[in-house]
């Protein structure tokens, strides 16, 4: 990110505090709603007590999975670049159905709050809870930090809007309503923020379109010849985005969603398996469609800045061009709307880690450590869990947005991605083998840290690929390691726990 003096930023107007005023309400509205509607109950705070409507978990899915980096690098990277890179969202989708398809009866049936508590079921306690303390680390120490802090970065830079005021109002906020609604609220502030999120990149489009001779439909001449539309790279080559490693990224999104709480949650809370496996197939769907827009925003705002050279800011970084776009070429109260799609993507995610690391500390680690815990204390739990990660998510992001160290930021996200890659490995192997065992998996998840942290720091590999090398190296090193190593107790039934238990049935 540049600094601030690198621009000159056009403050927002009184209409565009009125739509941030009324979007922020909305969703403290819907919060209390929610809470006159929720009941004393522990499981009504995480899976919204079976009243959630399958479509309305579909569109939560995609808010979850997409967040404020989506709104900001899907754009910058074809800004910049071309559509390479577009093949991710589909092998993901894919991926997705799959999850939809195959996997999703099986875990339905399990009966469960949390996806961690299968780990305890296929495997012990123990890769349990690595698994559960894993996931609540790398989301509240993670992606939490990430999702409020570079859309409000961006928004400083081209708005001159306060960073940390931008921090806050994202966390505390999403905080509240989350603490008040629990997961039904999680899920209709989810469907109102990708309504929001969308309807802004239209009107954004709409804009840019009003820009250029011929409308948007006048930029693809240009954008053809200069490369923009370029997609498929079918080289065998694994240093760059190709077929094969997007391959490779399809294989491994298949277990990092199995092994992603915010998103199973949503499988999860369904009434019946049906629901479930629509839920799962129609998030990923919609999350793919999303993804052309986002790209085509990118194309769309290369060719208006090519007719419009003299618009540009010079030194402005890539990854704020969209904002800069929304602060300096649109209306007052227009820009409000679209600030506010902006804080819809970070919202979407935010909202969905609060609820989920709660349930994973209620299900995997109250559930162990104090079993006869009642309702009441487990709601207590769950409240004060959501409370204390939403203020740690704000003072982290606050604490980083200080350093002014993006390069700082760079390589926490490398060293989560390096602990967290790999885990995902440990759910493909109890689903897919009958043979892993507790100690072979533990090995496996840690050997994949090693071999992930070679491939980064002694290959060119592409960074789509490291997902498939930690999720593989976990599985072929966790099994090998399963058939040399004893299990440490007798091997337990494996009755409806892996995919071809769950076939003879």
């Amino acid at each position: 990110m540049p600094p601030l003096a690198a621009i000159e930023p056009r403050t927002l107007g009184g209409l565009d505090y009125l739509a941030l005023t009324l979007y922020f309400a909305l969703n403290l509205g819907i919060g209390w709603w929610c809470s006159r509607r929720k009941r004393a109950a522990s499981g009504d705070f995480f899976l919204g007590g079976g009243r959630v409507a399958w479509w309305a978990a579909a569109i939560s899915f995609f808010a979850t999975a997409t967040s404020s980096i989506s709104f900001m690098a899907l754009p910058a990277k074809t800004y910049s670049t071309d559509w390479g890179v577009f093949l991710s969202a589909p092998a993901q989708a894919l991926a997705g159905c799959v999850v939809g398809i195959v996997f999703v009866n099986l875990l339905r049936r399990l009966s469960v709050v949390s996806i961690f508590a299968y780990l305890e079921r296929r495997f012990d306690k123990r890769v349990q809870l690595t698994g559960a303390a894993l996931g609540v680390v790398l989301k509240v120490g993670g992606r939490m930090s990430v999702v409020m802090l570079l859309p409000s970065l961006a928004l400083s830079t081209v708005t001159g809007l306060n960073v940390y005021v931008s921090i806050a109002l994202i966390g505390v906020v999403t905080t509240i309503y989350a603490l008040e609604g629990g997961f039904e609220a999680v899920i209709w502030t989810d469907v109102l923020q990708a309504f929001v999120m969308l309807g802004a990149v239209v009107v954004a489009l709409g804009y840019l379109g009003a820009g250029l001779d011929g409308g948007l439909a006048g930029l693809f001449p240009a954008a053809s010849a200069a490369g923009k539309f370029n997609l498929i790279d079918w080289a065998p080559d694994f240093t760059k985005p190709t077929a094969v490693v997007f391959f490779s990224q399809f294989l491994a999104t298949i277990f990092i969603q199995i092994g992603d709480q915010p998103l199973m949650q949503r499988m999860l809370s369904a009434a019946n398996e049906s629901e479930a496996r629509r839920t799962v197939i129609l998030g990923n769907l919609i999350g793919c469609g999303s993804s052309v827009l986002f790209f085509f925003v990118g194309t769309a705002l290369w060719a208006f800045y090519r007719a419009h050279p003299d618009r540009l800011a010079a030194g402005l970084a890539n990854d704020a061009i969209f904002p800069y776009f929304i602060a300096n070429e649109l209306p007052r109260g227009v820009v409000g709307l679209i600030v506010a799609g902006l804080f819809a993507a970070a919202m979407g995610a935010l909202s969905s880690i609060l609820n989920s690391t709660a349930a994973v500390v209620v299900s995997d680690f109250q559930g162990t450590f104090q079993p006869a815990a009642t309702e009441a204390q487990r709601l207590r739990v769950a409240k004060g869990t959501t409370l204390v990660c939403g203020l740690l998510g704000i003072g982290m992001a606050s604490w980083l947005a200080a350093q002014n160290a993006a390069s700082l930021w760079d390589e926490f996200m490398k060293l989560i991605a390096l602990f967290g890659g790999g885990f995902s490995g440990v759910f493909a192997l109890g689903l897919l083998s009958r043979r892993a065992h507790a100690n072979g998996v533990l090995v496996g998840a840690v050997a994949s840290i090693i071999v992930t942290w070679w491939v980064q720091h002694h290959t060119a590999a592409n960074p789509f690929f490291h997902g498939f090398v930690a999720i593989s190296s976990c599985m072929v090193i966790g099994y090998l390691a399963s058939l040399i190593l004893p299990a440490r107790r007798e091997a337990k039934s494996l009755a409806g726990l892996t995919l071809w238990d769950v076939t003879r049935r």
